[in-house]
């Protein structure tokens, strides 16, 4: 029993964190609050917006991004999608985000957030590897 607790606690140890994506915006602004780290807003068109799935592919799913996000920012999206179906309260909840953060609904439209709340940034994703967004994400505020 205590290899097992050994092993899991160094597994926890080296394992190099990733970021998560949250929908909850409550968690991800609760999380930006306690940790002072900004907060990267993605609104996502994902079962119908090429860009944004490319951006999902090629930018969220990415290892090295994903590491870089765990140091830097909480991750929330805000997905418009087309075919699936979200929540009532899901819907609501990115609606009230659109309506503050992206009003001319354009996606993939990506804002950063500092805890309280206010625009930092918006950035705009350009087919870019995601060494080059993670380059255009660092200039943005101080490391």
């Amino acid at each position: 029993m205590k290899i097992l607790i050994v092993l899991i606690g160094f597994l926890i140890f080296v394992s190099p964190s990733e970021a998560q994506i949250l929908e909850n915006a409550e968690e991800a602004f609760q999380l930006s609050a306690e940790t002072q780290k900004p907060v990267l807003l993605i609104f996502s068109g994902s079962d119908w917006c090429a860009p944004c799935i490319r951006f999902q592919r090629t930018v969220l799913s990415d290892n090295q991004f994903l590491h870089y996000a765990a140091d830097h920012f909480i991750l929330l999206k805000a997905d418009f999608p087309q075919r699936k179906k979200l929540t009532s309260k899901m819907v609501q909840q990115n609606e009230a985000l659109a309506e503050k953060y992206n009003p001319k609904g354009q996606f993939p439209h990506i804002v950063l957030l500092h805890p309280d709340k206010s625009v930092l940034s918006t950035l705009f994703y350009k087919n870019q590897a995601s060494q080059e967004f993670i380059s255009q994400l660092s200039s943005h505020f101080a490391e």
